[in-house]
């Protein structure tokens, strides 16, 4: 699958399933003053989930650890 990356963002970090299937990516902009949370759909497209300033409150709000290990 070939994900369709959001132009103008940088991906930082791409949460996969333990079988390596990515299921988020976190993004910002050059500037890093927000962060953009996607889910990966099969497709390979994204669908933002949500914006915030700092990646730990993105990934808490999301319950992103517990659906990597679902």
């Amino acid at each position: 699958m070939e994900i369709k990356y959001p132009k103008g963002e940088t991906v930082w970090v791409s949460y996969q399933k333990s079988d390596g299937t990515p299921i988020f990516i976190l993004t910002s902009k050059p500037a890093r003053d927000f962060y953009f949370l996607y889910e990966v759909l099969e497709d390979g497209s994204l669908k933002k989930l949500g914006k915030a300033r700092s990646p730990t409150e993105l990934e808490e709000k999301f319950d992103v650890k517990s659906r990597m290990s679902s």
